[in-house]
């Protein structure tokens, strides 16, 4: 399905009056491509791009914590209206960085609230709005990740990686180096990890993340990342072992560092 973007400027009129939010929710679901595999990314950038400002109306911001917090009973998976709270956390990660402290705690909460959601695109959204406050800023979302990680679950954990995973952060070394000591925690953790808990849909949620996730990292820090992987990879842990033989597959790493990609595959556990 085509995406139309073009609505965006039928949109921006209406942001400030507040007697036509609802129509703003209608344009939105309107365009958003649900149902449909895939909702209208561009569209949806474009609106949250509305709120890299400090000028933007309480109303506004009040508006989209209510978006951000509509139930799946009301916006079920796939439904237009699931397009809303993916919306509004886009928006409230892009706004982030311009607004004051009250609203940067309110946007925090919202954002780790979202983390469990039950609908994968809103957990997608998550680690969109993530990556608009890293691109700005990236000390609030190391402390925020520093101070969650300890009492995280799997969805959590995985929303950690998705939204590190994002080249134009990786430029700076150190988010790299960050990224991969919290993928080895995690490992760490999954190592000690009872056989119960790997058997629910959030640990698969999490496993498929990292199964592309640390590939990422690697790429950035080729000799770090690697020997990352081989630390694990003669683990006698089935899911270990793929996640370390997923990231190997990966063309970023093949094509790059075939041999490297060898030596850390010969000694993984079968």
């Amino acid at each position: 399905m085509k995406e139309n973007t073009d609505i965006i400027d039928e949109i921006l009129p209406l942001f400030n009056d507040p007697e036509k939010y609802t129509k703003i929710e209608e344009y939105l679901c309107m365009n958003s491509n649900l149902p449909g595999p895939r909702g209208n990314l561009t569209l949806a950038d474009k609106f949250a791009g509305y709120f890299k400002t400090a000028f933007v109306r309480k109303e506004l911001i009040d508006c989209l914590f209510q978006w951000a917090n509509i139930p799946e009973e009301t916006a079920p998976v796939n439904d237009r209206k699931e397009y809303l709270p993916f919306c509004a956390i886009l928006a409230l990660g892009a706004h982030y960085y311009y607004t004051e402290e009250n609203t940067k705690l309110r946007i925090m909460e919202q954002l780790k609230k979202a983390m469990n959601d039950t609908r994968w695109r809103v957990r997608e959204g998550v680690a969109m709005g993530f990556q608009y406050i890293a691109e700005m800023e990236f000390e609030p979302v190391r402390l925020y990740f520093t101070k969650w990680y300890k009492d995280s679950n799997y969805l959590e954990k995985r929303a950690f990686l998705a939204a590190l995973a994002h080249p134009p952060i990786l430029k700076n070394k150190d988010i790299v180096r960050f990224s991969l000591r919290l993928s080895d925690d995690i490992l760490k953790d999954i190592i000690t990890s009872g056989d119960e808990s790997r058997k629910t849909e959030e640990f698969s949620v999490l496993s498929k993340g990292l199964q592309y996730c640390i590939s990422v990292f690697t790429a950035e820090l080729p000799e770090e990342g690697f020997q990352l992987l081989k630390n694990y990879a003669s683990y006698k842990d089935k899911d270990i072992s793929k996640i370390i033989k997923a990231n190997l597959s990966k063309t970023r790493l093949t094509k790059k560092y075939p041999q490297m990609v060898k030596e850390v595959s010969e000694v993984i556990y079968e």
